[in-house]
């Protein structure tokens, strides 16, 4: 473990390691009832789970045309999972920068196989197949702890393209949550534990007739959070900042301007650390009739800045220094068999992405009294009918078609007052900045956006040992103009032993309204970004089904990928522009060991890698680890009823960018690697009630995630006196918190 990562006393972790193993490896727990098999599936069972995401119709996953890891609703629960962040920190590709905190006034801040941006537009999102990503913004959402878990079935994750099943955003990955069907009983979960965490999770199910099936998910999620003041700050970013002296710009009460004005507190120590605080709840509830569905799913989100913005220019102590996000969605969906050989799945849907504006930040330099927030309002209807045809026993074949109408728009920004509708604001932050008066009205223009997509798939079974499964989708976006992309896979299983992928793929995710029309940085000639990825993945299934091992090799090459470049024409200084050409390698290898009925080891390894066609380069690619292991040991004792999962990621260290001038001066521009563990304890006192321990951070890590965007943020420029103002508003990292303890009660009661 880096030198970084081991403040805590070494003989505690050595002794919490030691009794880990020594419990698992005790050989008196053995049991040979199948019931009580690891997750209740054999490795076999777990190759042959059915999958739905990027295919025609369910088909088992180790013959699916992606590269898919699978997570159950009892991985979920046994490994003490709470957010999509948890779930992939173990999955080969992903790389966080911010965590389970968010990321700022953004959803998130991701990597996955080296590409992303500010509330990665490039991973696509759903639940049952309704998209989740944020309407105008592209943003994914539903990380962090405003998802609903009780209710999953599994998650099907994606590593590659999918934007001829799922159009834009499917870009570099799908995680789509599948929720359960046909539930009949109460599943309860409550949480409690460190910084005032209290949650609680409630699913009810029931038959109201033979044919008529209801089904009602909650969720709650309050945390006062750590404050940050106990993470790991090696640059003094958020401890022992003094207020700056003079006040740029202010607005007295009668609305006058005044500029460079003495700060009665200058000097002064900021309160050390920032607020971490989240309040989130939602509601998932959907009504079935034979094959017709009926549904809804609301969430609404609370969550400070976190470590987002860099301390010595903002509030980040302040308890209203928050953002606020309320999403949902109404769906109906239908399948009709129209005869033995041929069905039609229709669904029409009405969603909407809003950020609400009563939260925002307030500066220590400038408006010091006065809170800029934000506001988005968007909504999007679409109707999609997926004609599928069962051939024969060797083809499938289907027709898609998917109209949509969306109202999108710009970000409002407000100083001082909330907007009062949701295309405009009467407290104008733009006007304000440039000094000519606070409450001033301004309009947001709205955008009618137009959608219309067509696509074929052809799913063809060669013989026994080969399939193969062809794709091809057009686009069109009234705002950018059509698309077309095609995959192709050839799968090739002839026993257990092996098992070959062949797969090509190309996918789009297009420029969002932010990026096309914001006065600031907007570009109007933006072009989607492509990527077309090759891939390869071999598989095996080995001593009497005890080893199970997967090698997916990839080579991704992105075309009109969309930056940021100076202009000096722009009131930003830069704008948005579709920046050239990126090509990445990578592979990862996947390794699970069945020791015995109730013991099974996992591991494993990804490496990437940037590849520069200029001078025959091989490059790191900044943001993300070259090397990553995740491990883990899953084990059951006492009859099944005390089980014990414990998990370790290993980041490699991760290139910043040049912008990262912090990084760059006093880590030769790399942030360190770090090691952590999760380790989550469960015993089962009958059918009904479970409880649980769960340790993350076991070992008390002290770790960062890197800076997101350019990381531009340089501390050895602000000076309290002479520069309360330096270029550079985003920390060169993220400071991510210790360790937590937490118990979880989960209740059960089925008919």
């Amino acid at each position: 473990m880096n030198k970084l990562n081991s403040k805590t006393n070494p003989i505690i972790n050595i002794s919490l390691l030691f009794l880990f193993v020594f419990f698992c490896y005790n050989p008196s727990s053995a049991q040979d009832k199948q019931d009580n098999f690891t997750y209740n599936y054999s490795l076999k069972d777990l190759s042959e789970l059915t999958i739905t995401t990027g295919s025609i119709k369910e088909e088992k996953r180790k013959s699916a045309p992606s590269n898919i890891t699978i997570i159950t609703h009892q991985m979920i629960e046994e490994r003490g999972y709470k957010t999509l962040v948890d779930i992939c920190q173990d999955i080969p590709g992903f790389d966080f920068m911010m965590f389970n905190d968010g990321g700022g006034e953004y959803p998130t801040f991701c990597m996955n196989r080296g590409i992303g941006d500010v509330g990665n537009p490039e991973i696509l999102i759903m639940i049952d197949g309704i998209i989740q990503n944020n309407i105008s913004f592209n943003w994914s959402l539903l990380w962090t702890y405003e998802n609903i878990l009780i209710d999953v079935d599994k998650i099907e994750i994606i590593q590659g393209p999918g934007s001829v099943m799922y159009g834009a955003q499917a870009f570099t990955g799908i995680i789509h949550i599948i929720t359960q069907k046909n539930h009949k009983g109460i599943d309860a979960n409550i949480l409690s534990g460190s910084h005032s965490t209290q949650a609680a999770e409630v699913f009810i199910g029931s038959d109201i007739t033979k044919d008529l099936k209801l089904s009602l998910a909650f969720h709650y999620y309050n945390s006062e959070g750590d404050g940050g003041d106990d993470r790991y700050d090696p640059g003094n970013y958020f401890h022992n900042i003094l207020r700056p002296a003079t006040i740029l710009a202010n607005y007295d009460a009668e609305g006058n301007l005044h500029t460079n004005t003495i700060n009665p507190d200058g000097g002064k120590h900021l309160e050390d650390g920032f607020n971490t605080h989240q309040h989130n709840y939602a509601i998932r509830s959907k009504l079935t009739y034979k094959d017709s569905e009926l549904g809804f799913f609301i969430t609404d989100n609370t969550r400070a800045y976190g470590s987002a913005i860099v301390a010595y220019e903002y509030d980040l102590n302040d308890l209203e220094n928050t953002n606020h996000y309320r999403n949902y969605n109404i769906y109906a969906h239908n399948q009709t068999a129209l005869n033995p050989k041929l069905s039609l799945a229709s669904e029409l849907v009405f969603r909407a992405t809003n950020i609400i504006p009563d939260g925002g930040f307030k500066y220590l330099y400038r408006f010091t009294d006065m809170r800029k927030n934000y506001a988005g309002y968007s909504h999007q209807t679409y109707l999609e009918e997926k004609l599928l045809f069962d051939l024969d026993s060797r083809n499938d074949l289907s027709f898609g078609f998917k109209a949509s109408i969306s109202s999108q728009s710009d970000r409002i920004i407000s100083l001082g007052i909330y907007p009062e509708n949701k295309q405009s604001t009467p407290g104008s932050w733009d006007i304000a900045v440039a000094g000519d008066g606070i409450n001033q009205f301004k309009k947001y223009p709205t955008y009618n956006v137009k959608e219309f997509a067509l696509y074929t798939l052809w799913d063809h079974q060669l013989d026994d040992n080969f399939s193969s499964s062809f794709g091809i989708r057009y686009d069109y976006n009234s705002e950018y103009g059509s698309v077309i992309n095609p995959r192709f896979a050839i799968d090739f299983n002839r026993t257990p032993a092996f098992g070959a992928k062949f797969i090509y793929g190309r996918a789009f995710r297009q420029p969002s309204i932010f990026e096309l029309y914001s006065e600031f940085r907007g570009n109007p000639n933006l072009t989607p970004q492509n990527i077309n990825t090759y891939e390869t993945e071999f598989s095996s299934l080995l001593f009497n089904e005890q080893l199970s091992t997967k090698l997916n090799i990839y080579y991704s090459v992105v075309q009109n990928l969309i930056g940021k470049v100076d202009d000096t024409n722009m009131p930003s200084g830069e704008r948005f522009e579709n920046i050239g050409t990126k090509k990445i390698g990578g592979l990862s290898y996947s390794l699970l060991y069945q020791l015995n009925k109730t013991v099974r080891l996992s591991c494993n390894y990804n490496f990437i890698t940037g590849y520069n066609n200029s001078n025959k380069d091989f490059y790191k690619i900044d943001r993300t680890a070259r090397h990553k292991i995740n491990a883990g040991i899953s084990a059951k004792f006492l009859d099944g009823k005390l089980s014990s999962d414990f998990r370790v990621n290993y980041v490699g260290k991760r290139k910043a960018p040049i912008t990262n001038k912090w990084l760059q001066t006093y880590k030769d521009g790399y942030a360190p690697s770090y090691f952590k563990a999760n380790w989550v304890t469960s015993y089962r006192f009958n059918q009904n009630l479970m409880a649980q321990l769960i340790v993350n951070n076991v070992f008390n890590t002290q770790f960062y995630g890197i800076g997101r965007e350019n990381g531009s943020g340089f501390i050895n420029d602000y000076d309290y006196i002479n520069n309360v103002n330096p270029d550079g508003y985003i920390p060169p990292y993220h400071p991510q918190p210790g360790r937590n303890l937490y118990v979880n009660l989960i209740y059960k009661l089925h008919q």
